[in-house]
């Protein structure tokens, strides 16, 4: 086929725009596992290296929604491919606020916390071992436009909320944050409420996929 015809260039541009995604998503996967392990370990280069990045990614959010209106400006895409195309949009910045929330955490890692605190390191690493796993996963429904994927990581999230839950019970009694061992608690605190959120859009994305697929909105229950 032509590699001018008008069909073969619509495909391209549809499968440079996926491609985009996939790059920014793969962007916010990294900065979240180093913000993860910056947090523990406490580095202040391995912090500022996630803040400096972060620009980048903002950049590419601008490159998948400028692509996205060259799209519909151009191609005229209609149905499934012009709600891909809508949604694309949506994804990058469900990605592009993951990639926030991993650049507040370095931040917060780079402050350290209290001794005191140690114990609760694990809800923040399972957290971040659940996300991982999840936004592979959504990722990969995205490239494959897979709602049966998309779903199961939509459910997982389930699993981030009840260890968030169930770290801030056994913190419940943790010194005043007017203390320096407050401190320590605050910034745990803070970075499990980050991946939290971090699971809340990697979900919407779940949405949005389905949302490709079948044209309405999914409504399911956790």
């Amino acid at each position: 086929m032509d590699m001018h015809h008008p069909l073969k260039v619509y495909q391209q541009e549809l499968a440079d725009l996926q491609g985009l995604v996939l790059e920014l998503g793969n962007m916010a996967l990294d900065q979240l596992n180093k913000a993860v392990d910056t947090f523990e370990d406490n580095d202040p280069e391995k912090a500022d290296a996630i803040v400096e990045m972060d620009e980048k990614i903002n950049d590419l959010e601008h490159e998948v929604d400028k692509a996205s209106l060259m799209i519909i400006t151009k191609m005229e895409p209609k149905a499934e491919d012009l709600r891909y195309v809508l949604t694309a949009s949506k994804i990058a910045s469900d990605l592009e606020r993951i990639a926030d929330y991993a650049k507040s955490i370095a931040d917060k890692g780079k402050r350290g916390f209290a001794e005191e605190h140690t114990q609760h390191l694990g809800y923040v690493k399972h957290m971040g071992q659940e996300l991982d796993a999840m936004l592979k996963k959504i990722l990969e429904a995205f490239k494959e436009l897979s709602v049966e994927k998309a779903l199961d990581v939509w459910h997982s999230d389930s699993n981030v909320d009840a260890l968030y839950n169930e770290a801030l019970i056994g913190m419940k009694n943790c010194v005043s944050c007017e203390e320096l061992e407050g401190k320590g608690f605050i910034s745990l605190l803070f970075t499990m409420r980050c991946l939290e959120r971090v699971g809340d859009h990697i979900t919407n994305i779940a949405e949005h996929i389905y949302f490709i697929k079948y044209a309405e909105f999914f409504a399911g229950k956790k």
